[in-house]
Parts: C-alpha cells; sequence; structure tokens
C-alpha cells in the first residue's frame, strides 16, 4: 500500500502520532515539499503555515471528521520553486483496527494560478470602480446606471445632457426606453442583445430625447454589472458640439461651393458678353447682326429667341427666330406671319409699349386671357409651349425700337435675377449695335451719293478714243468717300485723264475728294504740263485743306498723235496693254502724295500709244485686299491684261475686275478708268 500510495500522481502526505509525523509522502509533492527526506519529521517541520491552524487537526482527531481549506498560502520547499503557493487541500482521518483515529491523510492541489487571476481581477475590479467613480464624479462624459425599466444612477454630466434632475432619477421617472427616440428603439434592442450575450456592447451613436422635446447626438458604450436582476452601466459622449462643427463645416462646403459657383457663373456671364460684343463688331449687317444674337442666346440662356422690330407702321415684325429643337422651329417660324400690334397683353406688347423688362411665369396658363389675340396666333403661342418668357425692350436713345424675347421650356429653370441682368445687358449692346448700323448705313449711303453726285455723269465724246469707267462701292465696312476718276477735254482735241483717292473712308473723304478733283480741274485749264497740274494742286491743297492727303494720276492725250504726257503723286503706276497682249506699267514719273508736303516736286513722262493700245487707271481696292499684298497685287494685273480678250475699254474694265475681284466682298471702294485708243 505505501509503495502504491508513493506512487500516485497526486501530492499526497501521510502523518501519524502525537507530533503528527510524516510516515509517508507521495512522489508528486516534491513541488510542495521539495526533494528532502521528510520521513519522521512532524508535520509542522515540514509544512508550519499548515500546522499554525492548530484547530483544524484537533477537530479532526476529536471528531474525525474530514477538514478541507482552500487558498493556503505555502511556501514551497522545492529548489526550482522557492516562492509562495497557494493550495486546497483535504485532510482525511484514517482508523484503526479499533476505530480509533491512526493518522491523517493528506491531499494537496495547486491552485497558485487561479488565486492570483482572482486577485488580478479584484484588482481590476477594484481600480475599473475607482476610475469609474472619478468618471462619474469627474462629469468628464455621462456616466448612468441603467435597468430594464429605469435609470439608477447618473452623474451631471449625464443628467445635463437629457436635461432632468437627480429627483426624476430618484423617482424612478427616467428610462433607457423613455429616452429613446422610436427610430432609434431597433438599435438599442441591438445593443441591449449584444450585452447580455458578451457582457458588453460596443460604442454606437444614436440620439437621446432631450426633456425640452429636441434631440442630442450622443456616442454609447456599455458593460454589464449584474444579470439578475440586469444591471449595466453605459458611458454617454454628447456629440452636439461636433454636430456643430459638422454642420459648419457643410455650411461652409455649401458657401464654398456656392462661391464658386457664382465665380464659374459670372466667368460664363463675362465670356458671354464677350462674345457678344464680339460679334456685334465683326457683323457686317443688320440681318447678319440680327441672326447671330438669336443664336448666340440659345440654347445657353434660352430654349428659344426672337428679335422683334417696329415697322413703320409701329406693328412688331419677327426679324429673327432661332429654337433649340428643330422640330418646333417651324412653328417659331410661323410668327414671321404675322403682324403684332404694339399694344396688347403678350409680353412683347407690354415690354415694348412701357420700355420695362417683362418676366411672365406659366406663360400657357394665361393663354386663355388674351381674347384680343387672333386665333391663328394664339394657335402657335400654345403650340410653343414655353413656361417662362423674358422680354426685354430694345432701346435707342430710351425710345424702344424692337424687342428682344427669350424662352424657357417646363423642364428647364426659370430665368433668374442674375440671368435677367445677363440677357439686360446683352439686349443694351444689341440696341447699340443696331443703332449704329442703322447710322452706318445712312452715313454709307449719303457718303455713296455724295461721291457718285461729284463723279461726272457722263464722258466726253471724242472722235478716236474709247472711254469706259467702272466704280464700284466697298460691301462691307464704312469704305465709301475716296475713289474718283474723271475725263474731260483741255485745248483742242486733246483729253484730261483723272484718277485719284483721298484718305480716308467717310462722308468727309467724299466731299474732300469733290474739292480736290475741282483744283485739279482748274489748274488743268491753266497749265498744260501735268507736272504743274500737281504742282499747283498740291499747294492748293496744302493751303486750303491742310488736314487732306490724296494720291493722283494726270494724263493728256492726243488721240490724233497717240502722245501721252502724265504725272504721278504717289498713286498705283498706270498700266498700257499694248495690242499684242505686251502690259506695262508707267513707273517712270516722281512725286509724292498730294497734300503731304509744300516743296514736292512732280516730273511728267511721256509715251505713244498706238492704235489697239489699252490704258487702264485704277485705284488700291482693285489690287490689294486681307490676302494679297500690293507688290502680289501688281503681278496679279499683269497676268490677267495679258490674257487674249476683246480690247474694248468697257472690256478691259470688265477683265480687270473679274480677274482680280470675282464676286468676293470688296473692303474698298474701287474706280476703274480705261481708254482705247481706236483703229
Amino acid at each position: 500500500m505505501r509503495s502504491l500510495l508513493t506512487s500516485l500522481p497526486a501530492a499526497v502526505v501521510y502523518v501519524s502520532g502525537f507530533d503528527l509525523a510524516v510516515q509517508f509522502a507521495s512522489d508528486a509533492s516534491s513541488w510542495l515539499i521539495g526533494d528532502q527526506d521528510v520521513l519522521g519529521k512532524p508535520l509542522s517541520e515540514v509544512l508550519p503555515e499548515l500546522t499554525r491552524q492548530t484547530e483544524i487537526f484537533d477537530r479532526i482527531m476529536e471528531t474525525g471528521e474530514p477538514v478541507r481549506g482552500s487558498g493556503e498560502r505555502i511556501r514551497s520547499r522545492s529548489d526550482e520553486r522557492a516562492e509562495q503557493l497557494f493550495v486546497d487541500y483535504a485532510c482525511q482521518p484514517v482508523r484503526d483496527a479499533g476505530h480509533g483515529i491512526a493518522g491523517i491523510l493528506l491531499h494537496f492541489t495547486d491552485v497558485t494560478a487561479h488565486v492570483r487571476d482572482r486577485q488580478e481581477l479584484q484588482v481590476a475590479a477594484a481600480q475599473g470602480a475607482d476610475l469609474l467613480d472619478r468618471l462619474r464624479d469627474a462629469n468628464v462624459l455621462g456616466v448612468v446606471v441603467h435597468g430594464e425599466q429605469q435609470v439608477y444612477e447618473a452623474n451631471d454630466a449625464f443628467l445635463a445632457i437629457i436635461g432632468y434632475s437627480r429627483d426624476d432619477v430618484a423617482a424612478g421617472q427616467i428610462s433607457y426606453q423613455g429616452i429613446t427616440p422610436p427610430e432609434w428603439a431597433d438599435q438599442s434592442r441591438d445593443a441591449l442583445a449584444e450585452l447580455r450575450r458578451s457582457g458588453a456592447f460596443q460604442p454606437f451613436e444614436k440620439e437621446y430625447m432631450h426633456r425640452d422635446g429636441y434631440r442630442v447626438p450622443v456616442l454609447v458604450g456599455g458593460a454589464m454589472i449584474s444579470h439578475e436582476p440586469l444591471r449595466w452601466v453605459a458611458f454617454v459622449v454628447d456629440l452636439s458640439a461636433r454636430q456643430r462643427a459638422e454642420q459648419e463645416r457643410a455650411q461652409l462646403l455649401v458657401r464654398e461651393r456656392a462661391a464658386k459657383a457664382e465665380a464659374d457663373g459670372a466667368r460664363e456671364r463675362l465670356t458671354f458678353l464677350l462674345r457678344a460684343g464680339d460679334m456685334l463688331a465683326a457683323s457686317r449687317s443688320r440681318h447678319e447682326m440680327l441672326e447671330h444674337a438669336a443664336h448666340l442666346v440659345v440654347p445657353v440662356l434660352g430654349d428659344h429667341c426672337m428679335v422683334w422690330l417696329a415697322a413703320a407702321d409701329g406693328t412688331l415684325h419677327a426679324t429673327s427666330l432661332v429654337h433649340r429643337d428643330p422640330a418646333r422651329a417651324p412653328v417659331l417660324a410661323e410668327f414671321g406671319q404675322h403682324e403684332i400690334p404694339p399694344v396688347g397683353p403678350m409680353s412683347i406688347q407690354i415690354a415694348y409699349s412701357t420700355g420695362n423688362t417683362q418676366l411672365m411665369r406659366d406663360a400657357k396658363a394665361q393663354l386663355p386671357q388674351w381674347g384680343d389675340l387672333t386665333p391663328d396666333l394664339v394657335n402657335v403661342l400654345g403650340r410653343l409651349q414655353a413656361e417662362s418668357v423674358l422680354s426685354i425692350p430694345l432701346l435707342v436713345d430710351k425710345r424702344p425700337v424692337g424687342v428682344l424675347s427669350l424662352t424657357r421650356d417646363a423642364d428647364r429653370p426659370g430665368f433668374t435675377a442674375v440671368d435677367i441682368e445677363v440677357v439686360e445687358e446683352f439686349a443694351r449692346r444689341l440696341a447699340d449695335g443696331l443703332a449704329a448700323a442703322d447710322a452706318f448705313a445712312r452715313e454709307h449711303t449719303i457718303a455713296e451719293t455724295l461721291q457718285r453726285s461729284v463723279l461726272p455723269d457722263t464722258l466726253p465724246s471724242i472722235g478716236g478714243l474709247d472711254l469706259a469707267v467702272c466704280y464700284l462701292p466697298a460691301t462691307g465696312g464704312a469704305d465709301v468717300g475716296g475713289d474718283w476718276y474723271d475725263a474731260f477735254l483741255v485745248d483742242g482735241d486733246r483729253v484730261g485723264l483723272v484718277i485719284g483717292d483721298v484718305t480716308g473712308h467717310n462722308i468727309g473723304s467724299a466731299s474732300i475728294m469733290g474739292q480736290v478733283r475741282s483744283m485739279l480741274r482748274a489748274y488743268a485749264i491753266d497749265h498744260a504740263d501735268p507736272a504743274k497740274v500737281m504742282e499747283r494742286t498740291n499747294t492748293a491743297l496744302g493751303r486750303l485743306l491742310p488736314e487732306a492727303l490724296a494720291t493722283a494720276v494726270y494724263a493728256v492725250l492726243d488721240p490724233a498723235t497717240g502722245e501721252l504726257i502724265y504725272a504721278n503723286a504717289g498713286h498705283l503706276p498706270p498700266v498700257i496693254v499694248t495690242g499684242s497682249g505686251e502690259v506695262r506699267y508707267l513707273d517712270d514719273t516722281t512725286g509724292t502724295m498730294l497734300g503731304a508736303s509744300p516743296d514736292t516736286s512732280f516730273t511728267s513722262g511721256r509715251r505713244r500709244l498706238c492704235a489697239g493700245d489699252v490704258l487702264l487707271n485704277y485705284t488700291d481696292g482693285l489690287i490689294e485686299n486681307g490676302h494679297r499684298d500690293l507688290i502680289d497685287g501688281l503681278d496679279a494685273l499683269t497676268a490677267v491684261m495679258r490674257q487674249p480678250a476683246a480690247r474694248t475699254a468697257q472690256q478691259a474694265c470688265a477683265q480687270a475686275q473679274d480677274g482680280l475681284l470675282g464676286t468676293d466682298s470688296r473692303d474698298d471702294d474701287v474706280c476703274l478708268l480705261a481708254v482705247r485708243l481706236q483703229d
């Protein structure tokens, strides 16, 4: 038996006798008593910590009842584990044959790790309780003890979050259900279920209902206090400050985006108005300006645009119509068939008659009220399906001359105040452009009329000479007024031939041209030498018209002999085309522009024309333009006049015109004077 007990894997020690001497110890007890030889030694010597509790052993010996103990501190005698241990023990009395107590069998279990874990938990619990107390008392965050039906304890910070008092807590008037808004109930139930499963729930954001009725954003986390009854502590962080900061950031972002949108809108409006200015400046006619204006605003500012202008009888006529939807463009075009009275219920009529901008919303709903309009016009307005209409008067000297009408459909936002400002500015520029175009047209007409009035109506009929002239006004811009030609008898059968160009292109140029023409004619009567005529004309121009400048060629031709005498005052050289097709320029004289210097001297050149030769005089508009310079122009003229053609004077003019001008627009007026010496 002894050998069996000794080999047991458990720590077992048997003691007996008055001094409880060790009779045997299992090998497994070495962790407790070490490798020392303990047989025969009193238990008080082997395990003194245990034998201090003598009452235990006395009770066993007296009663014969076993005794158990736990968590006893014993100093290990093992050399390898010289440390304090905690053991659970059981003391079992062993009886002899007479049923007396022969000894005590002690069984030891090492519970050191368990005791130490429990001690650490106790320390942690104490620290947690202390931290909880400090958090609660510091009121840094809300701390509240919840039950399933009410709040049992809460610090001031929590009560401040929900707006209740300690009296409300004491009266049991606060519960987590009562301060939780309905939409947060499910999430709160999920957190409570997590609490039951794991003893805690992860922090989550929710809202509490304040006593005053508003909501407070919070972050809530919790841990179990007890299962039965269910109690848990919740830690609550008020997120109101964060929410305000987020709202302020969101508002700042909204303002920033609005400011950016406004800046982008301002940039777009500026770009639009700059484009509008460029368009108006580049338009070559009133019609072109109106057409460009309508296309410029559609679809950028509206879905369709109409420009209405007042006729002589006061009625409004649609002169430019553009729709972004090609399918509805024919409907819009029907307005061109209607004459709109200046007074009436339509927004264009009100804008025209009052001179004020008109904005009409829900235009379709107002159609039935316009009984004065013809059924056809009402029908067209209805089919256009315009939701909002913006009509702005076109004012010239504060007097309406028309209306710019812009509309938007229902699928597009209505006109804003900024939109109206932009369209009003565009309408102002358009009105200024129309006024300028009208003024230019009047000036152009006056200048052309004046120029034609000072040019000779007929050419002299001179035997042996074929004379032809051609005057072509500029087709674009204000380029009318400075070019002239002339042909007149000077003495006997000799004829004076003049081609010239006054600088400038306006009414003043046309007026000066008439005066220069008259001066040169007068001096041609008194002086036979063209160089002398040029000198006298230059002197008179410098004294009488000191700001004027002109170029000219004056030549005298004797039809009987073909003798040609000529002088040039800074003008392009005349060209002679012989009957055989040879082209020669008369560029052998000297002289500067008339009016440039009072001391200018001029020389005369001489040539003899043969029968069939053509003398062609021209101004710079024939050979110069935006695509061709002077040298290229002279080369082109040479090439054109060298081509075979019938050689009448008129045909020579036509050949030069067709070969160099064609059907292109002209930026400058053109004069041609051709003379052919007949066979």
